[in-house]
């Protein structure tokens, strides 16, 4: 046993001194943090199995994107296993690992189409699944959900999204808006940083869980009036709010740092 996580540190160390060398300083950090963000989703998010994933700008290079392999879970995201494509879903440079096509035409979909947009999630969890299955979306039953009110694009389960040609279809359904629900099939959260994106994907699964809670208890619910609704979206949904200082995401990191340090690897 104690062998075995030998060999697994030195394999992780050597795939460390191999990718790191040929990026900058600021890729690095960036695949640092995107490691953490997927520890973190992992961690609060129950979500299906390798088939989740989040996308990052490169630094420097907007026409470069750092999305999860094909073959690893979230929580098995490190900073060296991520791979690099660029936004006509080519990869770029060399590495063991690759996205796989579902991955990487969605995510490369998204960013060619939206240049405001930095960084995007897209989970399958019980809650927002369930919530992609009805035909009323995401009701403004909790204040984590009023941030997205009338703000929540909409994605017919039509096309074959693994595809080029279905990945733009899905990213023209996004129009100029920066959360959406694919119907029958999960959500997707953007952002104009890392953060932004996944402390909004905290907040939507949130409100998704609080639904499917509320409706199942089978009682009357109270629906907000919609002034209400839409002056809390107007005050808590803006974007480009969080970044890598807003106090959400520090604590997170320090989360991270303490339970999955490996993510730097």
């Amino acid at each position: 046993m104690v062998a075995r996580a030998k060999r697994k540190h030195a394999t992780r160390t050597a795939r460390m001194r191999v990718v790191r060398p040929r990026i900058s300083a600021a890729e690095w950090q960036a695949r640092c943090e995107l490691a953490a963000a997927h520890r973190l989703v992992a961690h609060f998010v129950f979500v299906d199995l390798t088939y989740n994933h989040i996308s990052l700008r490169v630094p420097g290079e907007p026409g470069h994107f750092l999305v999860k392999a094909d073959n690893v879970f979230m929580e098995q995201v490190t900073a060296s296993n991520l791979v690099k494509y660029d936004l006509d879903g080519r990869p770029v440079g060399t590495s063991a690992f690759k996205a796989s096509p579902a991955a990487y035409n969605l995510h490369a979909a998204v960013l060619r189409a939206r240049p405001d947009i930095h960084s995007v999630v897209h989970t399958h969890s019980p809650a927002n699944l369930a919530v992609s299955a009805q035909q009323h979306g995401l009701l403004p039953l909790t204040q984590q959900a009023m941030r997205f009110y009338n703000r929540i694009a909409r994605y017919p389960n039509a096309a074959d999204d693994t595809t080029r040609e279905g990945a733009d279809q899905l990213a023209a359904a996004l129009g100029d808006r920066w959360v959406m629900l694919l119907e029958n099939h999960g959500a997707l959260v953007c952002g104009t940083t890392l953060p932004e994106a996944y402390i909004y994907h905290h907040f939507f699964e949130l409100a998704c869980r609080a639904q499917i809670g509320a409706l199942a208890g089978g009682g009357k619910l109270i629906l907000p009036d919609p002034a209400v609704c839409e002056a809390r979206a107007a005050r808590f949904g803006r974007v480009g709010v969080y970044d890598s200082t807003s106090r959400d995401w520090v604590a997170s990191l320090a989360l991270v740092e303490k339970r999955y340090p490996d993510y730097k690897s």
